[in-house]
């Protein structure tokens, strides 16, 4: 079994973790500004844990930004550092498989009253997308009652889920970053050159910008 760091910063919860024989590691931290500065001293204490890894798996979007762009930078410097590929993950997808349940609204708090949104299927072993991903306002996204919400969005429109007929997870806001791992270590046939590696971004004023290009650029 190969062993896989994971990274997540598509939030303001920054997480990394390892997972592979006998280890299953992770940490999180919430994160104003200045993620980089926890999270790469963060992932140098998992990986001493650890010794080598195999592959690194990261969030690609959608999410904010600045904080992708540090999660997917600090991914490829240790890529690049290490000769590895590396899987793009999902940052809805990742968050939607903190919980098993027949239909997962995974939430990201886009801003200006609107989530970045996607629904899931996470009862079997592996997860269903029920729609793509969309950059709305809540009340357009939500589902027929008796779904579970899950992620940063679902802290902030917590009453707007409840009213829906909705249920907030119990643990909504925490780290991906052990579901982007495991996600990495399932889809490694997936796995591209760190130079094939983009973001996924929904706004549109901003992926004009850089959300389309390929980070070539890596820290690290």
């Amino acid at each position: 079994m190969s062993v896989v760091l994971g990274i997540d910063t598509a939030s303001p919860v920054v997480g990394a973790a390892v997972i592979g024989p006998g280890h299953e590691r992770e940490w999180d931290q919430r994160v104003i500004r200045g993620a980089d500065a926890v999270l790469i001293p963060a992932i140098a204490a998992l990986l001493d844990e650890v010794g080598a890894i195999d592959l690194v798996a990261v969030s690609v979007g959608p999410g904010a930004f600045t904080g992708l762009r540090v999660g997917v930078a600090t991914a490829l410097g240790f890529a690049v550092s290490r000769g590895l590929k590396v899987v793009c993950v999902s940052s809805l997808e990742a968050r939607a498989l903190l919980v098993k349940a027949p239909v997962v609204l995974s939430l990201l708090d886009a801003r200006k009253g609107r989530v970045y949104a996607q629904c899931f299927d996470t009862q079997a072993s592996k997860v269903t997308a029920l729609g793509t991903a969309q950059d709305v306002e809540i009340s357009q996204v939500m589902p027929k009652p008796g779904f579970v919400a899950v992620g940063e969005g679902a802290v902030v429109y917590a009453e707007a889920i409840t009213l829906a007929g909705g249920v907030v997870a119990p643990c909504p806001a925490r780290s991906a970053a052990l579901a982007v791992a495991k996600l990495g270590l399932e889809r490694m046939a997936d796995a591209v050159e760190p130079q094939e590696v983009a973001l996924t971004y929904l706004r549109d004023a901003d992926a004009k910008k850089s959300g389309a290009k390929r980070l070539v650029h890596a820290k690290g």
